[in-house]
């Protein structure tokens, strides 16, 4: 039987406080390794301007949780390892790729694991959330 009402609530509450403390020990850990293997020196660098073709950094979703699933999308809701740096053409050239958020500093985009799969069926949707 689904959880409802005060439980339902205690139990999100109580899964986002454990992914924010998860987030928070996973993303220092990752500034000291990024750090340490050079991917911290290339990320300052993409952001100058003369860089701007190795701009796209692609990073692989390890873990998300949202407290509730109709809110935006931001950052902070996912643990996400480094991938690759790419030209910024590749999201042109692909059109499998989809913009999911934009602020202030970034514009994050989602390229679902597999290729012809659309956005209402990508894995980390704003739309649906496959199961």
């Amino acid at each position: 039987m689904p959880a409802t009402g005060y439980w339902l609530l205690a139990q999100r509450l109580t899964t986002t406080i454990l992914f924010k403390l998860l987030r928070l020990l996973f993303i220092t850990a990752q500034h000291i390794f990024w750090h340490f293997s050079g991917t911290a020196q290339k990320r300052r660098e993409a952001q100058l301007r003369h860089n701007y073709r190795r701009i796209a950094h692609v990073l692989d979703v390890v873990l998300s949780h949202q407290f509730c699933k109709t809110l935006n999308i931001t950052l902070g809701v996912f643990l996400c390892t480094h991938n690759r740096f790419e030209d910024s053409q590749y999201i042109i050239d692909n059109d499998n790729i989809t913009l999911m958020m934009i602020d202030d500093s970034y514009a994050v985009f989602c390229e679902p694991e597999e290729k012809g799969t659309q956005l209402w069926r990508a894995k980390y949707s704003a739309f649906v959330q496959l199961r």
